[in-house]
């Protein structure tokens, strides 16, 4: 009986076997004549190729599969009679890529292209077909996503930290739909084309058009040595020359004769030039301006590319129509209302070694005259080492030192102790004038300990490289930012707008500056303890981003570039070229 019912098994599996081989040899097969395609063949191929697709497989190809399952496997490009109308609209999309800043191959068009030549030719199986049909599909939504939210996950560029819209099903729904229906129309309207976008683009082609422009390369001065107004100098046809490529300068086939002293002309398109990189304006030729005129135009591309590459990246949440916006790379603020800017700011950022983090949250309080907490970080490598060379710092500072929540003399610390081992103590600097955080403070939600905040040290915002702070910004208009963050009322609203009046007074007052409205001056003499104020609490809340932007457009609607101060442009340039289609 064991033997018969295992005779039996064995029957049923060897049958089992030679018609699913014999299936899997069918779609091996070559097609004769592909206006007699057999459907259901071709619908197997298509099990049969996505059935390797488990494993390790991304977002994009799980959806892919869900859509070939959920309907009955059905070729999405191929449809009788065999057609590549569709696909080719779509490769000729792809072989533009470019002007957004990749390369064809890199969503697979050589090898889609030669199947394509392959499928016209007739040489194609079912299984190849099939391959053929679900590469093109993998092709079109990794071209329609990376356009509509990047290409590149922005979470692997160190320090972005803001949530970003991904593909959904909803999307790829709506792909697949578009592809049905009108092809040429739907990868029209994909196209990204915000003025800042088409602006990037128009300018990227004319710095491709000048990469092969050759130019003598400018030598550097000795000594820290400049080229000053009015003085003749070797390298003055050389800067000329190099002027005279980017527009700066009007084209001038003598400009060896023409241009050997420093003189008007030539400090104009300097200054243009210098203007358009953030280079200090002034009446001097030094080192910075050289090295920037030696820059290759190759790298203003590259620029350009990882620029668009960002602004594809949507985050998911909108900031609405009332906002904050640093720009970490410039080193600027600017305050939106209904997309106009209605505040703009210089602003300090940190240091290469620590850098302001690009996240997005919301302002919900303003600290009045606050007291600054010195991190640990900051204790140790570098209060400690002042501390250990002049005790004195202390007092000058106003910063008092805790023990176990007890104030103690910062003299009977051996501050040459201090390790990242060994930090017991708290150290707090008192409020005022000479606190690090200034007179106000705005704090947002966020991991990473930052906000924005006043200074005791305004000459910075002199300087042309702001990134001076330990991570968090200062701002250059404190009580300007203040007043914008106040909600804006109805001007019928008078009794809202005498309260938001008596709140910006007693801010004032705490400032030791002057009380501006009628209601603030009554309450100044009839309770002036009331003036006095620590904190704000903001409502609503103000949105605000910290983003990263190298390349901008200013108000004339002309490109801006900006120093890579954290070499995040670098990250993304490298993922960007290492790209490719899964």
């Amino acid at each position: 009986m064991k033997y018969s019912t295992s005779f039996f098994f064995l029957t049923i599996l060897t049958i089992q076997t030679f018609f699913c081989n014999a299936a899997h040899s069918t779609i091996y097969d070559s097609i004769p004549d592909y206006q007699n395609l057999n459907q259901r063949k071709l619908e197997s191929a298509i099990k049969f190729e996505l059935s390797g697709k488990n494993q390790n497989a991304d977002t994009k190809s799980i959806f892919i599969k869900h859509w070939y399952e959920s309907h009955n496997f059905h070729t999405i490009w191929l449809q009788k009679p065999i057609s590549t109308l569709k696909t080719d609209t779509l490769l000729s999309f792809i072989s533009h890529i470019d002007v957004h800043g990749l390369k064809p191959d890199q969503l697979d068009y050589s090898n889609i292209t030669a199947l394509r030549d392959e499928l016209n030719g007739k040489k194609l199986s079912y299984l190849q077909l099939a391959n053929f049909d679900i590469k093109v599909s993998n092709m079109y939504l990794q071209y329609c996503a990376g356009l509509k939210y990047g290409f590149i996950n922005p979470k692997i560029i160190g320090n972005y930290n803001i949530p970003v819209q991904k593909a959904d099903s909803v999307f790829i729904a709506t792909c697949f739909n578009a592809e049905k229906t009108n092809l040429l129309n739907f990868l029209s309207r994909i196209q990204p084309k915000t003025k800042t976008y088409l602006t990037l683009q128009a300018e990227k082609d004319n710095y491709k058009s000048l990469i092969d422009s050759t130019f003598t390369p400018i030598p550097l001065l000795a000594n820290d040595q400049t080229i000053k107004l009015g003085t003749r100098h070797a390298s003055i046809p050389l800067i000329a020359r190099r002027l005279m490529i980017t527009g700066e300068l009007p084209y001038d086939p003598n400009y060896r004769t023409s241009y050997q002293a420093f003189n008007l002309r030539l400090l104009k398109a300097l200054n243009a030039f210098r203007n358009k990189t953030r280079l200090s304006i002034d009446e001097e030729i030094g080192n910075s301006t050289i090295n920037a005129l030696n820059k290759p135009f190759a790298e203003y591309v590259n620029k350009i590319n990882v620029n668009l590459e960002r602004l594809r990246w949507v985050p998911s949440s909108s900031p609405g129509k009332k906002y904050i916006r640093v720009n970490v790379a410039d080193m600027t603020l600017n305050a939106y209302k209904n997309d106009t800017v209605a505040l703009k700011m210089k602003v300090c950022v940190g240091r290469p070694k620590n850098m302001t983090p690009l996240l997005q949250s919301k302002i919900f309080e303003l600290v009045i005259n606050p007291t600054w907490t010195v991190p640990n970080s900051i204790v140790i490598k570098e209060i400690a080492k002042i501390a250990s060379r002049d005790i004195s710092y202390f007092e000058r500072c106003h910063i008092h030192v805790y023990l176990q929540g007890e104030e103690i003399d910062p003299s009977t610390v051996d501050w040459t102790k201090i390790t990242i081992n060994h930090q017991p103590y708290k150290l707090v600097q008192a409020s005022g004038r000479s606190n690090s955080l200034g007179r106000i403070k705005f704090n947002f939600k966020s991991p990473y300990s930052v906000y924005l905040h006043d200074t005791n040290t305004k000459r910075t915002f002199k300087f042309q490289d702001r990134a001076v702070s330990h991570g968090c910004i200062r701002v250059e208009k404190p009580l300007e930012l203040v007043n914008f963050c106040f909600p804006d009322l109805n001007p019928q609203d008078k009794s809202r707008i005498q309260k938001n009046d008596l709140l910006k007074d007693k801010i004032r007052y705490s400032l030791d500056l002057n009380v501006l409205s009628k209601t603030g001056k009554d309450s100044l003499k009839s309770n002036p303890k009331s003036m006095r104020i620590k904190r704000v609490w903001l409502k609503p809340y103000i949105p605000i981003i910290l983003d990263y932007q190298t390349c901008l457009v200013n108000a004339s609607g002309k490109i801006q570039f900006r120093d890579d101060i954290y070499k995040l442009d670098s990250l993304l340039n490298m993922q960007l070229i290492r790209f490719h289609q899964n």
